[in-house]
């Protein structure tokens, strides 16, 4: 079952919402202006979801590991001095300053 709900919510209808995900596996929408913005389900279903995303990429990987077959190929440092840049450009700002 899914539950939409408006976006104002109250605390204590929030945790109840919450509850009724966790305990019964109820799917709450809450939505803005009659469109969904944000889900709340249980963890199970998330992970079953990241299970089915895992396997979707595992076969977008080995899809593209097999039309990749026989075609050139460089390493990522190659890949860097084709793009003029270093190591040190890709993570330059990740410091705190």
């Amino acid at each position: 079952m899914m539950i939409k709900i408006n976006e104002i919510v109250n605390p204590n209808q929030l945790l109840e919402l919450v509850k009724k995900a966790e305990i019964e596996g109820e799917r709450i929408i809450i939505e803005k202006e009659g469109k969904g913005k944000v889900a709340i389900i249980n963890y199970a279903e998330l992970e079953y979801l990241e299970a089915l995303e895992d396997a979707r990429d595992s076969e977008l990987l080995r899809q593209a590991v097999e039309e990749s077959k026989g075609q050139p190929s460089i390493t990522f440092d190659e890949l860097l001095e084709e793009f003029g840049l270093t190591i040190k450009d890709l993570t330059s700002g990740d410091e705190d300053e």
